[in-house]
Order: structure tokens, then C-alpha cells, then sequence
């Protein structure tokens, strides 16, 4: 049976109270992990696969020597609520002299090839496990599913070029959990409460009985440690949507780089002074020295007039939340029942 685009029954359970919501927030949070273990993986399945395309014996800490692993990771959200992962990886080499630049991209050897990243991807895939608290006294272990598609999108490979590598990317990146499971908003937020009911009508029995698992589960003091209240409203989920490896491409300090040469010559050419230029045109070298200053107030009256003030803006979020939580299911009763 195929469902069509707009079907509301697409993402839910065929059975759902056979359905391990727990072990489903609980796969979420583990993600990360899961992933962080299978990046450990890569390296140890390139060792032996090393050894034989050189002939000669590599160690998983040799590998490294030979070979950098690269990635670019962005996580999506199915409409089921399920976290999987869209990566492209890389390999690298690896300057003998230690002088490749920071961020630099180094040729990697011949016999590095993409069937060769391929096998490794593989085998840390299928060798990644991750076990899981047992909250209902159930026995679950995080491992990837059956679903691992690798495909060479190389420059000059048989699935693209780099453009379409850059589209790729591009089109995970935009999104994030509450695009991806809802077209309501409801999740675009972290959740100070929970209205379950309202919850329900705006995003379904199904996500909606995720995100109150997640909540649940919170609560429980020997799963404080997974925040999950925290990360109620990414279903569980606590890692970043979107992640790279330091050299898979530009690095944070070359773009702050850039950006400071661009205004430098903005000023210069407006004839507005600049440190950063002053700086450059004399060779000098910056150097960020940060020291602790210190925590907290002078006085108690300071602490207590702070606390306050928090307290009463808290106090006057929540009711304007309220008045749109009621605005809006004052809105969806008229609509239902006509004039």
C-alpha cells in the first residue's frame, strides 16, 4: 500500500501500543554517542585495509600517520520522529613533515580509494553499539539500522561532482526538528511545559506521545543525566543538526580571519581607523589573554533586586504563552464549530 504525500498516517505506528516509544527517545539521545563511536570504528576498520593495499602492517594508531578521516554530518528527522544521519566523509593524507597548513587538504595515497573508505564505513557501521539505560527494566543497545546506502559522490566519480555534494549538504542543513516532523512550530522551541492536549492537536497523537515520553522519562533521577526534559522538544535528540571534522573545510578561525581583513580595508578605504590594520601593517602578533574576573554580586541587595527581576519576567513569559496557548484554542474551537 502506498500512501499518498498529504496521508496524516505516514510517520505513525501500525501498532501503537506495541510501539517502544522509550527505547525510541532513548535511540535519539544516544545518537551521538552512536556516532562518535562509529568515527572511532573508521579508523580501526582502515588499519587491517591498510595493511592490505600497502603489504605491509599498519596499526590503528599507524593509520593515522597515513590517513585523516574527514566528515560533514547533518541529522534529519524522519516523519516518524527517528533521527538518522546524512554524512559525506573523506580521506585525506597526511603531510609527513607536519607542515600541512591549518584546515589544508592533502592528497591522500593511491591506494586510498573510495572502495577502500567505503569497506571501512561499513564495517564501523555494522561493529557500532551503544547500550542504553533500562528505565522499564528492558534490555536495548543503540546500533545504526539496516538502511546504510553509500554511494561515491567524488569529483568525477560515478554519482556527481562536488556541486552536488554542496547540494546535498545544503538541503539537510535548512532543516531542523520541527520542519522536519511538523509544519506547526509547536517543536521549534525547548518546552517549559507540557500541555498535552494542546500538544496533540498540533502535532499528532504519535509525536506528541514522544515528546511526552521524553518528558517523562526526564523526571526520573537515574536519567538526569540525559536531559531529556531539556530535549523534549527535539524528541530526545541532543546533538547539533549539523557537524564537520576541523579540516573537511574552511575553519571558524580562517572565516574570523577574513571577515577582519575585509573590515580592515573597509576602514582604510573610508579612512577610519582600525586596530586590526594598524596591527597587520606592523607585524605585531594578537594575543587573546582572557583572566577570571570573578562571579556574582557585590552586594546581597544586587543578587536579590536580580532575582527579582528574573522572576518576574519569567512570570510575565508564561502568562503571555498562556494568552496564546488560549488565543489559539479559542481560534480552532470557532473554526470547528462555524458561526
Amino acid at each position: 500500500m502506498v500512501h499518498e504525500a498529504g496521508d496524516q498516517v505516514i510517520g505513525t505506528p501500525l501498532c501503537e501500543e506495541c510501539y517502544d516509544y522509550a527505547g525510541t527517545v532513548l535511540w535519539n539521545n544516544a545518537c551521538g554517542e552512536l556516532w562518535r563511536r562509529t568515527r572511532i570504528g573508521i579508523d580501526r576498520a582502515l588499519a587491517p585495509l591498510a595493511s592490505a593495499a600497502t603489504g605491509e602492517r599498519v596499526t590503528g594508531t599507524g593509520v593515522r600517520d597515513l590517513l585523516r578521516v574527514s566528515y560533514v554530518k547533518v541529522a534529519e528527522f524522519q516523519k516518524r520522529g527517528v533521527v538518522h544521519l546524512h554524512l559525506v566523509v573523506r580521506l585525506d593524507g597526511v603531510d609527513p613533515e607536519g607542515a600541512d597548513p591549518d584546515g589544508g587538504i592533502v592528497a591522500p595515497p593511491s591506494w586510498a580509494t573510495a572502495g577502500l573508505l567505503d569497506r571501512a564505513v561499513r564495517r564501523a557501521v555494522n561493529g557500532a553499539a551503544v547500550p542504553l539505560p533500562s528505565p522499564d527494566g528492558r534490555l536495548r543497545v543503540a546500533q545504526w539500522g539496516a538502511q546504510l546506502d553509500v554511494a561515491d559522490v567524488s569529483a568525477g566519480g560515478p554519482a556527481g561532482d562536488t556541486r552536488r555534494v554542496a547540494a546535498y549538504i545544503a538541503k539537510y542543513a535548512t532543516k531542523t526538528a520541527s520542519s522536519s516532523v511538523s509544519d506547526s512550530g509547536a517543536l521549534g522551541s525547548r518546552l517549559r511545559r507540557l500541555h498535552r492536549a494542546w500538544l496533540r492537536r498540533k502535532i499528532g497523537r504519535h509525536l506528541a506521545r514522544m515528546v511526552e515520553t521524553a518528558w517523562d522519562l526526564g523526571r526520573r533521577p537515574d536519567l538526569a543525566h540525559l536531559k531529556l526534559r531539556s530535549w523534549a522538544h527535539t524528541l530526545g535528540f541532543r546533538g547539533h543538526f549539523a557537524t564537520k571534522s576541523r579540516r573537511y573545510s574552511v575553519t571558524m578561525g580562517a572565516l574570523r580571519a577574513a571577515r577582519r581583513t575585509w573590515r580592515a580595508d573597509e576602514r582604510a578605504a573610508s579612512g577610519e581607523a582600525d586596530v586590526w590594520a594598524l596591527a597587520r601593517a606592523s607585524g605585531a602578533d594578537v594575543v587573546g589573554d582572557w583572566s577570571y574576573a570573578g562571579r556574582g554580586y557585590t552586594h546581597p541587595t544586587d543578587a536579590q533586586l536580580a532575582e527579582n527581576m528574573a522572576r518576574d519576567h519569567q512570570t510575565a513569559l508564561e502568562e503571555y504563552r498562556d494568552l496564546m496557548r488560549r488565543e489559539a484554542e479559542l481560534a480552532e474551537w470557532c473554526d470547528v464549530t462555524g458561526p
